[in-house]
């Protein structure tokens, strides 16, 4: 079956590494440039649509450009590579794009922990083993490559090579997160909802508060303090919180999704609205 991956294809390596790669890594000869895996695998081309590119593109926006270094080689089992530093921000653009996608772990779900590397040599350890050493000697030599991570490309093998499908520019800047705050009457259905549906969204952080003096959590001045953004179910819960919180509300918009006490926690058919609704007020899928 065909499937996809993210990479983040690093040109100023291949001086260094292109010769060793095409001697021991056969996905060269698959059409696989010098890269630092960001996901893989992912799912197959076919099944990606405009709104998965657009779930990745806001995954991946939660990390700004940067610059990187190869100096260190690495090594697993059957594999010797160069460790990118610093590591982090590959580490959060992977993590991101899981949280995403969690039908689609690091690795198919198969190692612990993710370890950003260029692979140099891969399939056997005698290969690994001579390209580690050709490795520390012509880094000893040349020293580190220096490199800037502007975008990354999603690649798919669906033709039997590897080739690219999209490319996500980075921002110069990390996008700003918001807190919003989800208000129902005893924060016991509606807004603990939304608060579970939205909470892993990369470009917001959540939480959920009731009107009432009897609610399961209370709206209180830290709520207010901290929201960017107040989404209530109904035109009574805003009157309330302007009554209680005037001064407080200057300048943070709050939006009435107007939907009614009619459901319980994690309704389908409330879960459906909310994610309609938030997704179309917020600018956000």
């Amino acid at each position: 079956m065909a499937i996809s991956a993210f990479a983040v294809k690093v040109p100023a390596a291949e001086p260094l590494v292109g010769d060793l790669r095409r001697r021991y890594d056969a996905t060269v000869a698959l059409g696989v440039p010098a890269h630092v895996t960001v996901l893989v695998p992912f799912m197959d081309p076919a099944l990606i649509t405009p709104e998965v590119l657009e779930h990745a593109r806001q995954a991946l926006n939660r990390t700004p450009s940067f610059d990187f270094s190869l100096g260190k080689v690495g090594r697993f089992p059957e594999t010797a590579y160069l460790a990118p530093e610093p590591a982090a921000p590959f580490i959060e653009m992977t993590l991101a794009l899981a949280d995403a996608f969690p039908d689609f772990p690091p690795y198919g779900g198969e190692h612990e922990g993710v370890i950003p590397h260029l692979s140099v040599a891969h399939g056997n350890a005698l290969d690994a083993d001579a390209a580690a050493a050709e490795l520390e000697a012509r880094l000893l030599a040349s020293g580190a490559v220096h490199a800037n991570c502007t975008e990354v490309t999603l690649i798919e093998n669906s033709s039997g090579r590897w080739q690219d499908m999209h490319v996500f520019r980075l921002p110069k800047e990390p996008a700003p997160m918001r807190n919003v705050l989800f208000i129902c009457s005893r924060n016991q259905w509606r807004s603990p909802t939304a608060e579970r549906i939205w909470r892993k969204h990369p470009l917001i952080s959540t939480r959920s508060a009731g009107t009432s003096p009897n609610a399961r959590h209370a709206v209180s001045v830290d709520d207010i303090e901290w929201a960017d953004v107040i989404l209530v179910m109904e035109e009574k819960h805003k009157s309330r919180l302007v009554a209680e919180f005037t001064r407080m509300l200057e300048g943070k918009p709050i939006h009435v999704l107007d939907i009614p006490d009619d459901y319980k926690y994690m309704d389908p058919e409330l879960v459906e609205e909310l994610e309609r609704s938030v997704g179309s007020i917020l600018e956000i899928d």
